[in-house]
């Protein structure tokens, strides 16, 4: 029997999840937009990353995912803010951020990356 922390992140609930609270928290500054600051922004899909992790123990060898997931959610915000307007870049952001996570935790860190775990 095998580790579950060896698991990669559910790819489908994981994205699903982020970005749906990604949407709420952007429904949320859009129906109350005096009592949300941009702080606030943050905690949703962040709050749902920390539950995750405390109730199914992820494997800190597969939290490298994170970083570039964040980089390139980051930019896409920052970029998407003009383009698109700031809800639908928030929204993409936080959903590429789980898209690349999830794709990354099949790789742990220290293998090699042209054997990804399954």
């Amino acid at each position: 029997m095998t580790d579950p922390r060896e698991e990669p992140a559910p790819f489908g609930a994981v994205v699903l999840l982020t970005t749906l609270s990604a949407v709420a928290v952007m429904a949320l500054d859009h129906f109350l937009p005096q009592q949300l600051n941009a702080k606030i922004l943050l905690f949703g899909p962040i709050a749902l990353v920390a539950f995750e992790v405390v109730v199914h123990e992820v494997w800190w060898r597969r939290w490298w995912g994170a970083i570039p997931g964040a980089v390139v959610g980051l930019v896409v915000y920052f970029e998407g803010r003009q383009m698109v307007g700031e809800p639908v870049a928030y929204v993409a952001a936080w959903a590429l951020f789980a898209v690349i996570f999830c794709l990354a935790s099949r790789v742990t860190l220290g293998s090699s990356p042209t054997t990804p775990r399954r």
